[in-house]
């Protein structure tokens, strides 16, 4: 009989709200073994543009991202997820729930992303 090995699985969890002008946006970061699920949103809770990527191995020097759920015609989840597998050589999960997000609202939510993931990381 085969000997089989267990690994503790362990999820962190980290959230945060911040203030955009008078609207709340709520930042949630799981951390799980090599790989990280961001979701980004309003209280609604709602699961909205997802994208992933995946860091750089072996020897290919480019970091692979695609958008899994899309609906408005942004790409911005798959680009940031893209940056951050790069940065933190891990996979990056992302999922936006911003309805109709601006140019500001978009660098507020960067903003406070960094700011949180500098803590986690």
């Amino acid at each position: 009989m085969a000997d089989l090995k267990t690994t503790e699985t362990e999820f962190l969890i980290h959230q945060a709200t911040h203030l955009f002008l008078t609207e709340p946006i709520h930042f949630q970061v799981i951390q799980m073994n090599k790989s990280s699920f961001i979701w980004v949103g309003k209280a609604d809770g709602k699961l909205g543009d997802m994208s992933v990527a995946v860091p750089p191995f072996g020897s290919h020097n480019h970091v692979s991202a695609t958008t899994i759920i899309n609906k408005g015609v942004s790409e911005h989840g798959r680009d940031l997820a893209r940056r951050l597998a790069s940065k933190y050589k891990q996979q990056f999960f992302i999922s936006f729930d911003l309805s109709s997000p601006d140019d500001m609202l978009l660098v507020f939510v960067e903003k406070k992303l960094t700011e949180l993931l500098k803590n986690v990381f």
